[in-house]
């Protein structure tokens, strides 16, 4: 199957299953999501995990690290694990298999290109839907793109987020001016 059929079907799949999965995860009483990252590795190179973002433990980074520190704003490996899952359809399983397969070749850029994208279209969509009817969600709550070498602070995540929540961000200093370019 050609990449670009892998990738259709894997969005159709991730449309659905995304919603599903991020309902399976259990909230301590009074949490609130501030977002859901899609982070896409070498080995995992469309999703690996799901990670909400929580809004408690997100004032305890930026009261340990400052609101200037973006990074570590972002990234979801500093949110406890038991707020992160996977996808565990056998279809989308087999497909991110192939596709990381194609990637150990010579077309690694072009292949990694093309699920990172991929994930910057769901996420955009998935910032349409509406979080608030069965997730507690705060005010300037999204859902991104992430990845390892992700650079907030020069602008990665707007590729995914809407423009309307990436002025929420920047009103709340939790990206900056420039980011938002």
């Amino acid at each position: 199957m050609e990449e670009e059929q892998l990738l259709k079907e894997m969005k159709s799949i991730l449309l659905n299953e995304i919603p599903k999965a991020v309902k399976s995860i259990r909230l301590e009483s009074g949490e609130m999501v501030c977002y859901i990252s899609l982070l896409g590795t070498d080995y995992e190179p469309v999703l690996g995990y799901i990670t909400l973002g929580i809004e408690s433990h997100r004032k305890e980074i930026i009261e340990e690290y400052g609101i200037e520190d973006k990074y570590s704003i972002w990234n979801s490996g500093n949110m406890p694990i038991n707020y992160q899952t996977t996808i565990e359809d056998s279809t989308f399983r087999a497909h991110q298999d192939q596709l990381a397969e194609l990637l150990r070749g010579d077309r690694w850029e072009e292949i990694w290109a093309a699920c990172q994208a991929l994930r910057f279209e769901i996420a955009m969509e998935l910032n349409s839907y509406n979080w608030g009817e069965f997730l507690p969600v705060t005010e300037d709550f999204v859902v991104f793109s992430e990845w390892e070498a992700i650079d907030v602070e020069n602008g990665d995540l707007v590729p995914s987020i809407p423009q309307e929540k990436m002025n929420v961000l920047v009103e709340k200093g939790l990206v900056n001016e420039r980011e938002n370019d």
